[in-house]
């Protein structure tokens, strides 16, 4: 998937305002339907480089408020008959109104939840859109950066010359405290939402 999303990507050659909105486009429409986030910024990040990490934080942010809003609004009865299947999902819901962006941090951060889901299920609690939009913008930015960098850094090693006195390891170096960050993360909320199931 990831090679096909790069291989549409790299049509597009340089990042211009064609490239930017298409990534802007696609970055929109994971906050809608459950599609792997990760997929996208990798294929964007060795593309594009790190320069397509604020593009698709920004459209990612705006595409969450939407689809927060679309839950809240129009949407909620819909999304709560559905949420009565999902008993887990609702711990996370009573985690918010309890504790509120610092929920929405942590689930940004490396929740087990996929990203679009994330948005209509917060749509459901009582946090405020303004606190919602902020903690979502500041706390998606990091995996959103890592991810460019990785693309961009595996990019960098492919075309690297390994002829060059310069080994290929800050790349790897940057892969492994990249894959440790998230891993923390992810086991410190599964941690918590199984405290908040009990």
């Amino acid at each position: 998937m990831t090679e096909a999303l790069n291989d549409w990507l790299r049509h597009f050659g340089s990042l211009t305002p064609v490239s930017a909105a298409a990534i802007c486009l696609l970055s929109l429409l994971t906050a809608f339907v459950v599609f792997p986030r990760t997929v996208l910024i990798l294929a964007a990040g060795v593309t594009f480089g790190v320069a397509a990490a604020p593009i698709i934080l920004l459209s990612g942010t705006i595409g969450g408020i939407l689809a927060f809003s679309w839950s809240r609004y129009i949407a909620s009865n819909w999304f709560r008959r559905k949420l009565e299947t999902r008993p887990r999902l609702k711990v996370v819901m009573q985690a918010v109104d309890a504790e509120g962006w610092r929920i929405i941090a942590m689930a940004r951060l490396g929740a087990p939840v996929p990203s679009a889901l994330q948005n209509y299920l917060f749509g459901l609690t009582k946090i405020d859109i303004v606190s919602y939009s902020i903690a979502t913008f500041v706390f998606s930015a990091p995996q959103v950066f890592l991810f460019s960098f990785l693309g961009a850094t595996g990019r960098a090693s492919l075309l690297h010359d390994r002829s060059s006195g310069m080994p290929l390891a800050f790349p790897l170096v940057a892969v492994l405290l990249t894959v440790t960050i998230i891993a923390l993360v992810s086991r410190r909320v599964r941690m918590s939402l199984l405290r908040l199931e009990q």
